[in-house]
């Protein structure tokens, strides 16, 4: 859910005459660059950009737009199976675990929420808004105050063996989640759950969820796959004395509540999940099948879609991307997303303990060359810890412009001459590896000297877990879009993915605050207030906003985001 790691990897060779040119935000919000979500040419070659209007998506749907994804109008487009290639491989298949990007594709497919987000359709893309439709349940009902959820789930599911799936099996899978093995628990205390008596089987169909506060990302989490429901039956006959919650039964092991079953799967080369056939809804299902290859070289990942082996590939070095906007027969996805990277400072440590020394930093860094340079324009130019693209983003809060005057000025307020200090990032980045030698660049010119420390990755997890890193390059995705959890995480006082050391009880308790209230006007007041804060302070300091990208061969569409920024493998269809 919090996903740390990098998925693209970048080869430091750039192809000039090729890269496209930035379709990037600028910091006040209007595209620098506008660029037609769809373009065609005589070799049928099309490009889909992100635009704004997709990205807030569901906050005014226009009367044309389709809110539920529709399959391919060519007939057998429903029955054809596809192969796709993603960025790392697949090693769990337990939703409420921590796992690879690949795995978290085919969890989703493996198991299905009460609720799910509406979408809208904007090409061969679709992009989930804010609004939910019920999906298990049958319909989802609040009190008056919002305290009270009432969840009535249709007749007749099943999950795939047949056992039959109950209100139990819901109140038994939040409850795994409240106190097993994985880590969405950290989630919970956000929405007010921290108790497993609020989960209640009324009966059969009916499931009751109490909390102390009406907060509006109880409906988003519900809507996400790690609150996707599990069997209690599979759970309790896998289960030991030593694992209660049977982990390790449910890591390589599925009885699906969702569109696929696991056909085959073998953990060195691919995942085959084909339609399963007690799912709720077959119309749901707009393929016949997806096989996912692991492809550990990105370079043979493009080479498979260019031959036609494969059908979509993801994490592709961006030069390649970049060049593929010109091969016949491949398209080029490419929309915002939240997905924030950003260079964290250790706040426990001088001279990044002086809050003056940390805006001295921000404001020396060439953040539209990051997006041109490092991102070959498959990115947008920071706009905060809130980007532009997620609801009560502030653009008041302040900007990411670079000025070594004003950040000379600032290190002179704060007292500190030259020094010299180390930037960490992932051995595996090759996007990190080449920011890294322009944030050098940048802050040598105002007398800071950087070391650059590229570590493995498993040594990186590990100091920015211990908060031992000086300076740092890292990436956060805040699942389900929401301001306050996205700021909870990355600044909350002793949250785990707060690397910084920062803390600040005043901003802890206005992020509370949001959490636990309805009003979107009062909503983005808070967030705002919280959002200058956070600038002021700087902890850590957003560099940009990578896309959600993929290249596709002509003919595939149906490509899903939701609010888990999660490719959605039922609604892909293959002319």
């Amino acid at each position: 859910m919090l996903p740390l790691g990098n998925v693209e990897r970048l080869g430091l060779s750039r192809t000039e005459a090729r890269r496209p040119a930035p379709h990037t935000r600028s910091m006040t919000g209007t595209l620098r660059q506008e660029a037609p979500t769809v373009t065609s040419s005589s070799s049928r070659r099309r490009r889909v950009a992100a635009t704004a209007a997709v990205l807030i998506a569901g906050i005014a749907l226009s009367a044309c737009a389709s809110s539920d994804p529709q399959p391919a109008e060519s007939a057998g487009a429903v029955d054809t199976p596809l192969v796709i290639s993603l960025d790392s491989s697949v090693d769990i298949l337990d939703p409420q675990q921590w796992r690879t990007p690949a795995s978290m594709v085919t969890t989703g497919s493996l198991v299905e929420q009460v609720i799910e987000q509406k979408y809208e359709k904007s090409g061969i893309v679709q992009i989930g808004g804010t609004e939910f439709d019920d999906a298990l349940a049958e319909s989802h009902e609040y009190s008056e105050d919002g305290k009270e959820l009432t969840i009535k789930l249709r007749e007749g599911l099943t999950f795939a063996d047949g056992s039959p799936l109950t209100a139990e099996d819901v109140v038994w899978t939040l409850t795994r989640g409240l106190q097993g093995p994985g880590y969405i628990k950290v989630l919970y205390p956000m929405v007010g759950l921290t108790t497993p008596d609020q989960f209640v089987a009324v009966d059969d169909l009916t499931v009751k969820i109490t909390v102390p506060f009406a907060s509006p990302l109880l409906d988003k989490l519900l809507a996400m796959q790690p609150f996707g429901i599990l069997s209690q039956e599979s759970g309790e006959t896998n289960a030991t004395t030593d694992d209660p919650w049977a982990a390790e039964w449910f890591r390589q092991n599925d009885n699906s509540s969702g569109p696929y079953i696991v056909e085959s799967y073998d953990p060195t080369t691919s995942i085959t999940l084909k339609p399963n056939p007690n799912y709720y809804d077959k119309d749901k299902i707009y393929n016949g099948g997806v096989t996912i290859q692991f492809v550990t070289d990105p370079a043979q990942r493009a080479l498979l879609l260019q031959s036609g082996e494969i059908d979509l590939a993801q994490g592709l070095p961006l030069d390649q991307v970049a060049q593929l906007e010109d091969v016949d027969g491949l398209t080029v996805v490419s929309e915002e997303s939240n997905r924030l990277e950003y260079l964290g400072l250790n706040t426990s440590i001088a001279p990044f303990d002086n809050k003056l020394v940390r805006q001295a930093i921000a404001k020396a860094l060439p953040y539209d060359t990051f997006v041109d340079e490092v991102m070959y324009g498959y990115a947008r130019a920071s706009t905060g810890v809130i980007p532009d693209g997620m609801v009560t983003h502030s653009d008041d809060a302040g900007e990411f412009t670079q000025n070594a005057k004003e950040a000379k000025k600032l290190l002179e307020d704060a007292g500190v001459g030259e020094f010299t200090t180390t930037l960490s990032f992932k051995q595996s980045s090759g996007v990190e590896a080449r920011a890294a030698v322009f944030i050098q660049s940048a802050l040598a010119d105002i007398g800071i000297t950087v070391e650059i420390n590229p570590l493995p990755d498993a040594e990186f997890t590990q100091r920015t877990g211990a908060r031992e890193l000086q300076m740092y390059l890292n990436n956060f995705l805040g699942w389900g879009a929401d301001p306050f959890y996205q700021m909870k995480s990355l600044v909350g006082t002793g949250a785990g993915t707060n690397f910084t050391t920062y803390g600040n009880a005043e901003l802890d308790a206005l992020i509370q605050t949001g959490f636990e209230t309805l009003d979107e006007t009062e909503r983005e007041s808070i967030s705002a207030e919280a959002q200058a804060m956070i600038y002021d302070d700087m902890p850590f300091i957003p560099v940009w906003n990578p896309n959600w990208t993929f290249v596709v061969r002509d003919g595939v569409s149906g490509l899903t985001k939701d609010n888990t920024e999660q490719l959605r493998l039922q609604y892909l269809t293959k002319e």
